[in-house]
């Protein structure tokens, strides 16, 4: 059983070898599952861990979960209350507002009343939920910052507007992007690689898939679509265009009915086993976000992407930046650009050489361990 180092000493539990860890996401499935592979590997160590979040996650997991965030409240919740509040505010200065000074507000005081109760030795939360990291700070309980997303160092102001120190990421910053695809500048300096993973329950994965003789297309716009449904119709109808098999995942709760009449060789679910999906598929359509990036980069694939909001164009101008794949923003998706690009993306083009040389830097990278956390 591994201990881990808490402030410079071995935390040794009434006799017991163990440590306590909350793991603390926003109730978003981008968010909180890619936390959870490291959860895992500390609990199979013997560690006492907990998950903060909320939502429908509270009765999902296979961890003991608590709520993280005041009940009720949706990162569409906090995207809307933001726009209210500062309706000029577009990008990095938007994000740093919902995150920094709206989530913060309802994640604060849930998170402070919980540590006060639990009193964890070590706090790991992902990088946006700026909440856990202050209500951390002002008990003193250490906190490592899991970056799933690009660094950017304008990240300094989500900590100004959430009342925090930016100084708090000296506790530790695990950061899931691979070298082809960091963005340039400075990076935290107490920062430990470790490999993106993706937990997911269990969900059969469609019985078509595995063996088809055709090109297989993956075509999703994540977990939390809002209002792009004319987006996704217009991806999945150019990609259904090609010679291939088409599977979409509309999202959790979503009516693919929304989508209209469709292809034959178009496949709709609403929720998949991403990991498993991205193992038989040879492009990934999608829109942008952190986890089918860099999952389909685990796996070599070259993407398209039709950016949305959030991190979705940084990530997307990293992609090209790395040559690994294309950007289609909603003004340019007309029916001839994106079937260009899919057709292009579907060949053995430059892009699928980088995202396999990319897979093998991930592949090398530091896989989740409680070992990472000691090395802060």
């Amino acid at each position: 059983m591994t201990d881990l180092a808490i402030a410079g000493n071995s935390y040794q539990s009434e006799g017991a070898s163990a440590v306590k860890i909350v793991f603390a996401s926003l109730p978003a499935y981008g968010h909180l599952y890619p936390m959870l592979p490291l959860a895992q590997t500390c609990v199979d160590a013997g560690h006492d861990v907990m998950v903060a979040a909320g939502g429908p996650f509270l009765t999902e997991l296979p961890f003991r979960t608590v709520q993280g965030i005041q009940d009720g409240v949706t990162l569409r919740d906090l995207r809307q209350e933001a726009s209210r509040d500062t309706p000029a505010a577009t990008g990095i200065e938007f994000a740093a507002r919902m995150f920094g000074a709206t989530g913060t507000r309802y994640v604060e005081p849930v998170l402070r009343e919980l540590f006060e109760r639990e009193r964890p030795d070590l706090v790991v939360y992902e990088l946006l939920d700026l909440g856990a990291a202050v209500a951390a700070a002002r008990l003193g309980i250490r906190a490592v910052a899991m970056g799933l997303v690009l660094w950017n160092p304008m990240f300094a102001r989500f900590y100004e507007l959430a009342g925090a120190d930016p100084t708090l990421l000296q506790d530790g910053y695990l950061d899931s992007i691979p070298p082809s695809l960091q963005t340039p500048g400075p990076l935290p300096e107490r920062r430990q690689p470790i490999q993106p993973a993706h937990w997911v329950p269990p969900i059969p994965l469609p019985a078509w898939l595995p063996d088809l003789p055709r090109k297989r297309v993956y075509v999703t716009l994540g977990t939390v679509v809002f209002d792009a449904v004319d987006v996704l119709r217009r991806a999945i109808l150019a990609v259904a265009g090609h010679d291939v098999e088409v599977l979409v995942s509309a999202g959790p709760g979503s009516d693919p009915a929304l989508l209209g009449e469709l292809p034959a060789n178009v496949h709709v679910e609403q929720f998949v086993s991403q990991p498993e999906v991205l193992r038989h598929v040879d492009l990934v359509v999608h829109h942008g976000g952190s986890g089918t990036m860099l999952g389909s980069l685990a796996e070599g694939i070259p993407q398209l992407v039709l950016p949305q909001r959030g991190d979705h164009p940084f990530n997307g101008a990293a992609l090209v930046r790395a040559g690994a794949g294309r950007v289609l923003a909603n003004d340019e998706q007309t029916p001839d650009a994106l079937g260009e690009a899919i057709g292009v993306l579907l060949s053995d083009c430059p892009e699928r050489v980088i995202a396999k040389h990319i897979a093998t830097e991930i592949a090398m990278m530091p896989k989740p361990s409680p070992a990472l956390l000691e090395s802060f």
